[in-house]
């Protein structure tokens, strides 16, 4: 994928992806949790997958996929 710029994007973007589910899998407290016992608050979860449904739509967009 040497000289292929959508192809080095791709493998940013699945080296992300894999760097994020780590992240998710590892256990953490968050002392803002809420009462519900979640890790995590609900709203930071979120805000997270909101900014990744709207990168991962301009990257579909600049693949020139429709869905």
């Amino acid at each position: 994928m040497g000289g292929d710029p959508t192809g080095r994007a791709l493998s940013r973007l699945e080296a992300a992806v894999e760097r994020l589910a780590e992240a998710a899998a590892r256990p953490r407290f968050d002392a803002s949790a809420t009462e519900s016992g979640d890790m995590v608050p609900r709203a930071a979860v979120a805000a997270i997958a909101d900014r990744l449904d709207e990168t991962i739509a301009r990257l579909r967009a600049a693949l020139g996929e429709e869905n």
